[in-house]
């Protein structure tokens, strides 16, 4: 396990923890015993059917091995970057970046488990020693498919409250937002603003305000006269009008 920072669009180091060996392979065994049910319940399910062979082995191929061999695109996607037992461990996949993964990079990451994982028993991939390899030979344990698809594995879980993120529910108010560029900036980006106007808020440092409200708006070529924390406050209720919107 080690750390990797990434510097931003807005001249912010992000740092991430990356998720160990270990972590992963037990994110894959829940994975792959969510797989497994599904398979048996498939089987059973598809066994009751008095239908020839022929179309039985059609069943087989579209209700039980399509969604198996599809698993990790589709949930990795939907999910965005995490499958079932990432999310369970508290990690996920990100680019190098820092931000989700694009759809390309979730399709290299798959397309290369399949070459990681070339054995089937069944229905089911049975890792090999490349993945070992690999992740044990890079700094940020990447297996082949990060490495092509430039993507890390990362820890997510944080200490903290809500009240400590960017989170605020715009859903119960009639919002208008005034800058749509600040969807520019990652959500890491955003926490960092909050953090610094936190503390110019709590100090009543104005300065420290101002150099920040310059900051995004050098950025993001951003015209405003607001004053500089009424301004880092739109902005925060902006991205979290876009985000949610968008979700």
């Amino acid at each position: 396990m080690s750390n990797i920072k990434i510097p931003t669009s807005f001249n912010i180091d992000l740092e991430f923890e990356t998720a160990d060996a270990m972590t992963r392979f037990l994110a894959w065994l829940i994975d792959f015993a969510i797989r497994g049910v599904y398979v048996l319940a498939a089987f059973m399910v598809i066994s009751t059917f008095k239908i020839n062979s022929d179309a039985r082995m059609v069943l087989v191929i579209l209700v039980a091995m399509l969604p198996v061999m599809l698993y990790f695109l589709v949930t990795e996607i939907v999910m965005g970057g995490s499958s079932p037992g990432k999310k369970i461990l508290h990690i996920k996949a990100v680019s190098l970046t820092g931000n989700q993964p694009t759809a390309s990079q979730h399709l290299i990451r798959w397309i290369f488990r399949m070459i990681e994982s070339p054995l089937m028993a069944g229905l089911f991939f049975i890792p090999v020693i490349l993945p070992i390899i690999t992740m044990a030979r890079t700094p940020y344990s990447q297996r082949l498919g990060d490495l092509v698809a430039g993507t890390i594995v990362i820890n997510t879980k944080r200490k903290g409250s809500i009240e400590e993120t960017i989170f605020r529910d715009m859903s119960a108010s009639d919002y208008q937002p005034q800058f749509p560029q600040i969807m520019r900036l990652s959500d890491r980006d955003m926490n960092k603003v909050k953090d610094l106007l936190d503390k110019a808020l709590k100090a009543g440092d104005e300065v420290l305000a101002a150099k920040v409200a310059f900051r995004v708006k050098e950025v993001l070529h951003i015209e405003s006269e607001l004053p500089n924390t009424s301004f880092l406050e739109t902005v925060l209720n902006d991205y979290n009008y876009y985000t949610t919107r968008d979700n």
